[in-house]
């Protein structure tokens, strides 16, 4: 019988289970790198598209957090200025009072009683200029810091006007009057006080509102 042709050593190779399993381990690992590589590869795009979005959420927040410290200064001062001119104005409205009435009394009126007219006086007029000289630029701070909003500029040129016409009325009244017991002198300038009071509380209202939708997280905006 004739002898089996014997095949060439490549090919006995190629059909032995070793060489397939060679095979399988060599593409299984260039195929398992290659989806490793791409898995990471994600993995720091993700990462880095995460971080700059803290970023970015970081940069805003500040940015909100140094508007709102502007804003709270404006009004602080605002609040301020204005307290300050209806406060002189109510004490101006107390010289009305008997007491302060240098012609009730044959001797006039002692020095100290002279002297603190005299600072009521000072007060309201220092407290007039102040607010004439700064009313206008802080309404257009508190307007630049909140874009112009129509309300609050309402609101605040109502109580500017409502403070201004008590001031006038407070004026006239301490010249009007100059005998009244501390009853009446109480009921000075009654309706005007009532308007700022009413012009005020929508005026804070407003502010609060305003604070209220600009404390949103800043990117829930975008």
């Amino acid at each position: 019988m004739p002898e089996p042709e014997t095949k060439p050593i490549w090919l006995q190779l190629f059909e032995s289970a070793g060489f397939a399993a060679l095979v399988t381990v060599c593409l299984g690992g260039i195929a398992g790198g290659w989806i490793t590589t791409s898995l990471q590869e994600r993995a720091r795009k993700r990462d880095q598209a995460a971080a700059q979005a803290r970023l970015d959420h970081d940069r805003k927040l500040t940015a909100f957090k140094e508007r709102l410290d502007r804003e709270r200064k404006v009004v602080d001062e605002m609040f301020l200025l204005l307290g300050k001119f209806v406060d002189a104005s109510r004490d101006l409205t107390t010289l009305s009072r008997i007491e302060f009435c240098d012609e009730c009394r044959p001797k006039g009126l002692p020095k100290r009683v002279v002297k603190e007219k005299e600072e009521i006086v000072k007060k309201y007029n220092d407290a007039t200029v102040e607010w004439n000289s700064n009313r206008l630029h802080l309404g257009m701070l508190l307007q630049l810091e909140h874009e112009n909003d129509v309300i609050l500029q309402q609101v605040w040129e109502e109580t500017s006007i409502a403070a201004e016409e008590y001031a006038v009325c407070a004026d006239r009244w301490r010249t009007k009057y100059d005998s009244l017991e501390f009853h009446e002198a109480l009921k000075a300038c009654a309706e005007d006080r009532h308007n700022v009071q009413t012009a005020l509380a929508a005026f804070t209202k407003r502010i609060v509102d305003l604070r209220a939708s600009s404390l949103t997280s800043p990117t829930e905006k975008q």
